[in-house]
């Protein structure tokens, strides 16, 4: 009996010495980092336990997720292809949607959406067709391809919506029902919200509402190779495809997630502005980014502030034609790749590192006045890392 006292008092205090060692380092630093930066929630996952909250305000709330909804979208496509009720990545949309039984759109697959790929004709700003449209997979349906299906990386929401579309189809349930029933059910996730359309579809490309304490639980689902609570919600095979590098033209990119390297830089190089000539920028664009080049910037924010000021009160119209391209102002160079993410606008995020067995997340509202510079937490992945090492 006395070894079985000294041993949970032992196990106490080396638990509380570790988690005030681990306060005291690069968690102090994230948490102290949230509030300077306006964040309305931030929460940390060490070993399956949080060890770090921040919020605004006393009663933590839902918060939209934005694009990070993609991040869900996918694990849910991912348990219908287990299920069987998608056939497999390679199936084709037109089985779900007899139209596109012709031309070029008869190629577009499911994996072609989940890995921004598809070819469609794309739109940078949200507002300007995805938010104003009665239905969001109609207008998906009808877009024109700008390239060939599978040629190139584009990052792409009005695609990501037509996945709202096929759930349902392979279903008979909405998005939004399915996920609740076969995800936030098993996950113990009450209060939740997700925006719809006018003709009642849910938005994939962003949309979904959770608490910050709910949204970390799908890290955690994720570093468990899909099992929660000892039963199996996705497969492990799902996981381990969603976060392989799912086509040559961007590395970072998986399924619907993104991989995050030990260190992304970017530059500018000769090489760059040519591509981009090819590609058919406007000369007065690439003057812009001509005093950039040869310069290395060594983290995202460093990237971001610099084509903010090369860009200047143009920067959100120029950075669509690159979006509608499918191009980066810049090259990244890139490290190995150690960690998952998705992120969102205004700095939503939910980042995973397996190896330090440790999930975070961040969350922001539209409610206070937007200051990008220092709103957006630019440094929140590079101190999530830093917690691990």
């Amino acid at each position: 009996m006395k070894n079985f006292l000294f041993a949970i008092v032992f196990f106490l205090f080396v638990s509380n010495a570790f988690a005030q060692s681990f306060s005291n380092t690069g968690l102090d630093k994230l948490l102290t980092r949230a509030k300077e930066t306006h964040s309305d929630a931030v929460v940390v996952m060490k070993g399956g336990k949080i060890v770090g909250e921040w919020y605004s305000t006393d009663k933590p709330e839902k918060i939209e997720l934005m694009s990070c909804t993609k991040a869900i979208v996918g694990l849910i496509v991912g348990k219908l292809i287990d299920e069987g009720k998608i056939k497999s990545l390679d199936q084709s949309v037109s089985d779900f949607y007899p139209e596109w039984k012709q031309g070029q759109k008869k190629l577009i697959t499911i994996k072609h959406l989940l890995n921004h790929t598809s070819g469609l004709q794309n739109v940078g700003n949200t507002s300007v067709e995805i938010y104003p449209s009665p239905d969001i997979v109609r207008l998906a349906l009808a877009a024109e391809l700008s390239y060939a299906p599978g040629t190139r990386f584009s990052y792409n929401n009005k695609a990501v919506n037509l996945l709202a579309g096929i759930v349902e189809k392979a279903t008979g349930k909405r998005l939004d029902v399915y996920a609740n029933e076969e995800f936030f059910k098993p996950l113990v996730i009450t209060d939740f919200d997700w925006m719809k359309d006018k003709a009642g579809n849910p938005h994939a490309f962003a949309g979904l509402q959770l608490k910050a304490t709910d949204f970390i639980k799908f890290g955690q689902l994720v570093l468990n190779k899909g099992m929660w609570n000892g039963k199996q919600i996705v497969s492990q095979q799902w996981i381990n495809q969603s976060f392989a590098q799912s086509q040559p033209f961007e590395p970072t990119a998986g399924l619907l997630w993104f991989l995050e390297p030990t260190f992304t830089r970017y530059t500018i190089d000769d090489d760059k502005i040519k591509e981009l000539e090819a590609a058919g920028f406007d000369k007065s664009v690439l003057e812009k980014l001509l005093p950039l080049k040869r310069k290395i910037f060594n983290n995202r924010a460093e990237y971001r502030n610099a084509i903010t000021t090369a860009f200047g009160d143009n920067r959100q119209k120029i950075l669509s034609q690159f979006v509608e391209k499918g191009y980066l102002p810049a090259r990244k160079i890139l490290g190995e790749m150690e960690g998952y993410s998705a992120n969102g606008t205004l700095g939503q995020y939910i980042v995973i590192y397996p190896k330090y067995n440790l999930v975070a997340v961040r969350q922001i509202t539209w409610k206070k006045p937007y200051n990008e510079k220092t709103d957006s937490f630019e440094d929140f992945i590079e101190l999530v890392r830093a917690i691990g090492e």
